[in-house]
């Protein structure tokens, strides 16, 4: 019997996904993100230390519900203690949506460094919003993962 490469590939790709656990914030936004005013604002937060942005474009065909071709953009920018925290603002064909996290996969983010992490994350929503208009300041601490039955 042979075994085909692709179902081997599959197996090991599901049993090696492990969730993300930590705490977020997120929502959707209305309307275009000017990355110029987000590395502004971000560098207006002393406590994010080293600032990264990537910029990423997929483009791929959606079959369903009817045939097209959509582009996403992802804009993401690491900050904080290491580079740990990520604020992720992408642009899909049905809108762009905003997250502010920090996580990890497989391994839960010890509760004295979420705890450090969440008040770093208001201040850059809150500059986020005072600087380009964003609504984004009120955005509430949501927690990842089996985070969820932690306190934060």
């Amino acid at each position: 019997m042979q075994v085909r490469p692709t179902i081997v590939f599959s197996v090991l790709l599901i049993a090696g996904c492990d969730a993300f656990y930590g705490v977020e914030s997120r929502t959707t936004l209305s309307g275009p993100v000017d990355v110029r005013c987000i590395n502004g604002a971000l560098a207006s937060v002393p406590d994010t230390g080293a600032v990264t942005y990537q910029r990423s474009e997929n483009g791929p065909t959606e079959i369903m519900p009817k045939q097209r071709k959509v582009l996403t953009v992802s804009h993401h920018w690491l900050y904080g203690e290491g580079g740990a925290d990520i604020l992720e603002i992408i642009q899909g064909p049905d809108g762009w949506s905003f997250r502010n996290s920090r996580s990890r996969m497989g391994v839960a983010v010890p509760h004295a460094e979420m705890a450090r992490f969440v008040p770093l994350m208001q201040q850059v929503n809150e500059a986020i919003e005072m600087q380009c208009g964003l609504p984004v300041a009120r955005l509430k601490a949501e927690p990842v993962g089996e985070t969820k039955s932690q306190e934060l």
